[in-house]
């Protein structure tokens, strides 16, 4: 009697994730692929968390935001200030500066003003743009200081409004 299938009975592989995707840490760049249920990961090689929150900014918001989920500004919405996330869509008012580890869209109802690092770019026809863009594979890792790095949106911190987009003539 073959000792084969007892074994693989006894040790059957994991359940092995179907849909994996590739993300880059912000914090020392190395690439690694997670499940596309990941809610948070920590980086293989530096070991800090990660959150994939996917984000419907519909308000105002003056402040920094960092996940490496996909985060879209809605129409009416507007941003300003830095965003670090894994993918971006702009259908509203955009100021600042994004660093996006994925494909940054920006639609025809948007606004974008500041400076913009992605693996690719999509700008509808109808867009308004005032972008300095940089598109590469991947997204330099952040060598900043943590003191100056985006807060993460667990503890987002929402400025008072202050009027910095001055209306288009």
């Amino acid at each position: 009697m073959p000792l084969r299938p007892a074994i693989n009975t006894i040790h059957p592989r994991g359940p092995q994730p179907a849909h994996l995707r590739r993300v880059s840490c912000p914090q020392c760049g190395k690439s690694f692929e997670v499940s596309q249920r990941a809610v948070s990961v920590r980086c293989p090689a530096c070991t800090s968390p990660l959150e994939f929150n996917d984000l419907v900014l519909r308000t105002r918001l003056e402040g920094d935001v960092s996940t490496m989920g996909h985060v879209a500004l809605a129409s009416p919405s507007e941003m300003l200030g830095r965003l670090v996330c894994g993918q971006f869509t702009n259908a509203g008012r955009f100021e600042g500066r994004a660093v996006v580890y994925g494909q940054v869209v920006l639609t025809r109802e948007s606004l974008t003003t500041g400076q913009l690092s992605g693996r690719s770019l999509r700008i509808e026809h109808g867009a308004t743009t005032h972008i300095q863009a940089e598109i590469r594979p991947h997204p330099p890792a952040r060598t900043s200081s943590k003191s100056s790095a985006p807060t993460p949106i667990g503890r987002l911190i929402q400025r008072p409004a202050r009027r910095l987009i001055r209306p288009l003539a």
